[in-house]
């Protein structure tokens, strides 16, 4: 869905059309659970926070200002609901088929495709050894499918800063997995 289809349904939504609403909900809901869900790895906690998000939303639509993409407010609210809920390291759980990926240096963030579905266990060692911000940036990115705008916005840095950071991030996991794989057959 557009920007311009977002603002006019939030617009809708303020103005007390709870369709409009639904249809938000629906648009930015799976993004949004893919992101919570990396994070804190439980089905049910992940229910229940993008539930409290889009409450916490719905209840501050009166005073609701559109300054960031819809996505970037709702996954700065989760983040918080998340480190209020638990302040304990959490750690993004990746698949086998992208250790390939991360070990190929000729290969740009931008051409990397992740299915985190069906392709989480055997990175997901290297990614404990990322900041906390690199697993957030590399989740948002290819768990909840954001573009780098929605991760600055979300974050409340620069475009810039985001694309250093998952750059960084993916180098590192680069090295981690060469260190750890390269004497394998």
């Amino acid at each position: 869905m557009s920007g311009e289809s977002l603002t006019t349904l939030i617009f809708q939504a303020k103005n007390g059309n709870k369709d409009s609403f639904a249809l938000l909900y629906n648009e930015l809901y799976t993004p949004l659970f893919r992101f919570i869900k990396s994070r804190t790895k439980n089905h049910d906690k992940s229910v229940d926070i993008c539930q409290d998000v889009f409450i916490k939303w719905y209840k501050s639509l009166d005073t609701y200002e559109i300054k960031m993409k819809p996505l970037s407010y709702l996954m700065m609210i989760g983040m918080r609901l998340i480190i209020n809920d638990s302040n304990k390291k959490t750690s993004l759980f990746l698949d086998e088929k992208y250790e390939e990926i991360i070990a190929d240096e000729s290969i740009s963030p931008a051409d990397i495709t992740f299915d985190f579905n069906t392709d989480s266990e055997n990175i997901k060692d290297l990614f404990e050894n990322l900041s906390d911000t690199q697993q957030i940036v590399l989740t948002m990115r290819y768990v909840a499918d954001a573009d780098t705008d929605t991760i600055a916005e979300a974050l409340e840095t620069t475009n810039a800063n985001i694309r250093q950071i998952e750059s960084r991030a993916l180098r590192k996991l680069r090295d981690i997995y060469a260190d750890k794989y390269k004497n394998r057959t």
